[in-house]
């Protein structure tokens, strides 16, 4: 998410977008199902904070809470109004209402294999892993109520997997290397929009 939002708000894309949120996940709260996904894996509190805390550097609103709960419904629908998801390591089912708002669309940045649908749900990485895979792709997909079963929208680069990797460290990998994929894949969705 962090690498996602970064290129949101620099570079190209910057004068493109208007960032109107964040919501992430707060790996304290149980509903966003640490034992299952990234959080379960040595990690630090900084790393837990490193998407609230950049978003509210820049001023923005950040959702930490259920995203099937009353208060997120109403400030996604009538605070925030987005044209344009884009989700990336997020630990909750959106719900369909959230998803058909969106006029542009609901994207979800998935770690996958070469084709897709491959590796859904909450630990891709650690599949593909213990599939001695060698490499790995950053796959955008639409989102819909099927958890990581939208229809594929580009894949990136392949990414080399070492050996003895978990996924905390593969997204360490991964996500510094992926911004010219996320600045071209999103002013694409802008652009087929205009």
């Amino acid at each position: 998410g962090y690498h996602v939002l970064q290129e949101l708000l620099s570079g190209k894309l910057a004068d493109r977008v208007h960032v109107v949120g964040v919501a992430t996940d707060d790996p304290t709260q149980k509903l966003t199902s640490p034992q299952k996904r990234l959080w379960k894996y040595p990690h630090s509190r900084d790393d837990e904070l490193l998407v609230p805390r950049f978003a509210v550097e820049r001023g923005l609103p950040v959702f930490t809470g259920r995203v099937k709960a009353p208060e997120f419904f109403e400030m996604f629908l009538d605070d925030w109004q987005p044209q344009l998801c884009l989700m990336a390591t997020f630990g909750q089912k959106i719900p369909t209402a959230l998803i058909d708002s969106s006029t542009l669309g609901f994207y979800h940045f998935h770690h996958s294999g070469d084709t897709w649908p491959s590796y859904p749900g909450p630990d891709p990485i650690a599949a593909m892993v213990r599939d001695g895979r060698k490499h790995l792709v950053l796959t955008i997909h639409q989102v819909t109520d099927v958890i990581d079963g939208g229809e594929f929208v580009a894949r990136s680069h392949p990414v080399a997997i070492p050996d003895g990797i978990n996924a905390v460290g593969m997204h360490r990998i991964t996500w510094p290397q992926m911004g010219p994929f996320i600045r071209c894949e999103v002013a694409g969705m802008l652009d087929s929009a205009n």
